[in-house]
């Protein structure tokens, strides 16, 4: 029973946690989330709707890492475009989950998971490069 309970009050958390993320990250507060998390939104696998997902990152100029601990990456299968809210600043890049060279996936959780990228990498999480193609615009205090 104390399991069923705690696994509960698990899910409750994550849902709250999963709704506030966007708000704050959408909020002129954004900078309290904002240095590693980041909102992505992508078009879903054929259909023309487009889901939004918080997220941790790493940017390195014009490179973004992202690691998928759930099945949203399966919608940039084969490259996809995609809009990143960073730091208040809304940005379009191209998106590439990489599946299937082992070391360029060790390299990047490291970077973007130094403490827990062995957990990434024996876990499933799939490791996604995002190249920044360009800036859209930066959110005003107006639109907050």
């Amino acid at each position: 029973m104390t399991i069923v309970l705690v696994l509960v009050g698990v899910a409750v958390i994550l849902t709250v946690a999963h709704r506030l993320v966007p708000t704050v990250l959408r909020s002129e507060r954004h900078a309290l989330l904002s240095g590693h998390m980041m909102l992505i939104t992508m078009k879903k696998r054929e259909t023309a709707d487009m889901i939004t997902f918080p997220v941790d990152y790493l940017r390195e100029g014009n490179s973004v890492y992202v690691g998928s601990d759930s099945a949203w990456w399966k919608h940039l299968q084969g490259g996809a475009e995609v809009r990143l809210l960073i730091q208040g600043t809304e940005l379009v890049g191209w998106a590439m989950p990489i599946i299937d060279d082992p070391d360029r996936i060790k390299e990047g959780f490291k970077k973007l998971r130094p403490w827990t990228y062995k957990r990434a990498l024996w876990s499933g999480t799939v490791f996604v490069e995002i190249h920044i193609q360009r800036e859209v615009r930066s959110l005003t205090k107006k639109e907050w």
